[in-house]
């Protein structure tokens, strides 16, 4: 297919395409059948490039193949738009339509007023209508805008919609994203309309980074659910108004049960589309891609009673109820979902086979890379990331991984690492800000926040790639001052409370430490919090804190059970936090952290996690990571009271290499502050490998 030049028809085919009508009154469609072809994709996730991976189960002699990337998924939107005979196309993306990553990395090194590529991906895909997922506001406000509106002339490429987003009239993004729109194109001679609504998940501002961008409602497990019900029937119930008898809403909710249990409780709403769990719902007669572990759930479409909310397993058994239809596809342009649908005076009365169903992305089903997303945009992208690629950072000589289950459930050799990175890279910018180094005695880094599933083998070559892979999120070191330990503890109980067994389980929130070794109780009562921020049940695993600024497990204990709990005063500044902006503004809701002042947090602007453990291994290490950098790094800082590990040297800290008496605690700060003066220039100076 010839390259498309879009962008000089910009707003000329926004107003065919995707109308946004704010006011006036549509007359219905007359009474006959109408049919809709739902092209659906979400959480591209700057999966932009081609993939090649071999077939599986494998083949004699083995075989590869390509999937994924924007430019053959071009092409089987092209396919699947051609190969319908319905009156109407509808193509959306329900979120998440960027992740930082090298790949994305290639976007932001644009000059100002150029289109990212993702977006332009969107653009030349010719979407209808996108919706907002979490990842969008993983940079802030002002890159999401950037994206949405590339020349930051307030016109926005295409329509985005979300209904509970709430977003004060200083933002960027104010006129930018519109709880819905209406999709206006030509049946026949006759205008069509179909309504949009988006939805974006409650949990937005622990996982994410909105600024001053709020939500409304909360999780279907809590009150809250009922306002976020609320929120999308008003925005619903103003399309019916104007006569909208067809609603499709893009629903990223994270949760696919989430979505679930929207039905029964909105009216209105033909087709929920689902995104940000990658449920890859699929029948039994739909290919799937040849990958290890690439199952399907039944089915697609989920067919629910819209009035009782129950599933039923076909049109036919509601009875003359009107259905509402879920629909999800997996993410990284894996897959296209492709719903059609028969309409009889609004409602929908078919389910079109055998046009219905996912689609794979895959050169096996005939694809080729459509050539205008090629050259505008994986060439670039990937000339990008091949000079990452080509730029090495460090040789490591133990063994590091990323892996998902690990950096989120127990201390890792990687992990601490990178908190000990973080650390470093706050002491060597704190005094831009007139903070002490000497007291920033502990870093911490939110195993969320670390990507990919990557493993190294000692002797392999770190590349700069690798760290912007590994640590891809525009995440910020930042200082919390003043630390008390009354501060630290329900942050450390809020680390600690996904785990569902020692080692095991844990969600974003597990820490990785630096200058801390904290032991845990898995058996005991966790830390419940709300996706408001509020504790509602206090946690009470963590057995001791012992501080420990050289990673040498002899320091002072902070806090101990068996020794009646805080052996210092609780309200007792005690040390400087080092950990990323992300977290000390309570992202994974560490409301404590949430709930500090301002005025003791500072950024340091410019420096972001992957900067500093990309420093960190070039110039602290000189190149090589060897066991010695990483010290008590594996499976001591974070574990559980039943590891089989020798206890920690407490009760004293070293000054000048010398032991000294226990301080009371209103002599502590002044005492750590002078352990860590001295330890960290002995920690620098051991820095200097000897070879």
């Amino acid at each position: 297919m010839p390259s498309i030049n879009l962008k000089p028809f910009r707003f000329s085919h926004w107003l065919l395409a995707s109308t946004l009508t704010l006011t006036g009154s549509l007359v219905p469609s007359a009474a006959q059948a109408f049919t809709l072809n739902l092209l659906h994709f979400s959480d591209g996730e700057s999966s932009l490039l081609t993939r090649t991976a071999p077939v599986v189960p494998a083949t004699t002699p083995a075989t590869t193949f390509d999937y994924s990337g924007v430019g053959l998924f071009a092409s089987l939107i092209d396919r699947q738009r051609n190969a319908s005979s319905t009156d109407f196309d509808l193509l959306l993306t329900a979120g998440d339509n960027f992740l930082a990553g090298p790949q994305f990395e290639a976007s932001l090194s644009l000059p100002a007023g150029q289109q990212f590529y993702d977006a332009k991906a969107l653009e030349l895909f010719n979407i209808d209508v996108g919706g907002i997922g979490n990842h969008e506001f993983d940079f802030g406000p002002d890159v999401l805008a950037r994206f949405i509106d590339p020349e930051g002339d307030g016109t926005r490429f295409r329509p985005f919609v979300s209904s509970n987003l709430v977003i004060p009239d200083s933002s960027p993004l104010k006129g930018l994203i519109q709880p819905s729109t209406i999709v206006t194109k030509m049946v026949n001679g006759v205008e069509e309309k179909i309504g949009v609504v988006g939805v974006t998940t409650p949990l937005l501002r622990s996982i994410s980074s909105p600024g001053n961008i709020g939500t409304v409602g909360d999780l279907s497990t809590t009150p809250g659910f009922s306002v976020l019900v609320s929120t999308v029937q008003a925005e619903v119930n103003k399309l019916t108004a104007q006569g909208i008898d067809k609603v499709v809403l893009v629903s990223h909710l994270q949760d696919i049960n989430e979505e679930k249990s929207l039905a029964g409780k909105l009216t209105g709403v033909d087709v929920i589309v689902a995104a940000g769990s990658d449920t890859r719902l699929a029948n039994p007669d739909d290919p799937l891609l040849p990958l290890a572990a690439e199952t399907a759930v039944p089915s697609y479409p989920l067919i629910y009673n819209s009035q009782t909310g129950q599933q039923v397993a076909s049109l036919a058994a509601l009875g003359g109820v009107e259905p509402l239809l879920i629909v999800s596809a997996d993410g990284e342009y894996k897959y296209l979902g492709n719903l059609q649908l028969e309409f009889t005076n609004g409602v929908v009365t078919n389910i079109l086979e055998p046009g219905s169903g996912p689609k794979r992305n895959t050169n096996l089903d005939g694809l080729t890379p459509r050539p205008d997303l090629v050259s505008q945009v994986q060439n670039p992208v990937a000339a990008f990331v091949a000079e990452l690629q080509a730029t090495a950072v460090g040789v490591t000589n133990v063994p590091l991984n990323s892996v998902r289950t690990e950096v989120r459930a127990k201390s890792t050799l990687a992990g601490s690492l990178i908190a000990d990175a973080i650390r470093d890279a706050a002491q060597d910018g704190a005094p831009t800000f007139g903070l002490d180094p000497a007291k920033i005695l502990v870093g911490i880094q939110n195993g969320g926040g670390i990507r990919n599933d990557r493993r190294f083998a000692p002797g392999d070559t770190i590349s700069e790639f690798d760290t912007f892979d590994v640590l891809p999120f525009s995440n910020f070191v930042s200082v919390v001052t003043d630390l008390t330990g009354g501060e630290l503890l329900p942050i450390l109980e809020r680390a600690v409370s996904g785990q569902t067994a020692p080692g095991v389980g844990g969600g974003g929130q597990f820490l990785q430490l630096s200058g801390l070794e904290v032991v845990y109780d898995v058996t005991k009562a966790a830390q419940v919090v709300t996706a408001a921020g509020a504790i509602t049940q206090d946690g009470a695993r963590i057995i001791s804190i012992l501080l420990d600024p050289n990673n040498d497990r002899t320091g002072q204990f902070l806090y101990d059970v068996a020794q009646g709990g805080f052996l210092v005063d609780p309200n007792q500044a005690l040390f400087d936090l080092a950990t990323i902006n992300f977290t000390a503004n309570g992202g994974d809701n560490f409301s404590t952290l949430a709930g500090i002042p301002d005025s003791r947090k500072f950024t340091l602007g410019g420096v972001t996690y992957q900067a500093a453990l990309e420093r960190y291994i070039r110039e602290d290490l000189q190149g090589t990571v060897d066991a010695t950098d990483i010290a008590s790094g594996a499976d001591i800082r974070v574990r559980d009271v039943s590891a089989l590990i020798a206890d920690a040297t407490g009760g004293e800290v070293l000054v000048d290499g010398d032991s000294a008496a226990v301080p009371e605690p209103t002599t502590m700060l002044g005492m750590l502050g002078a352990s860590l003066g001295m330890g960290y220039l002995k920690r620098r100076q051991a820095k200097n490998k000897q070879k």
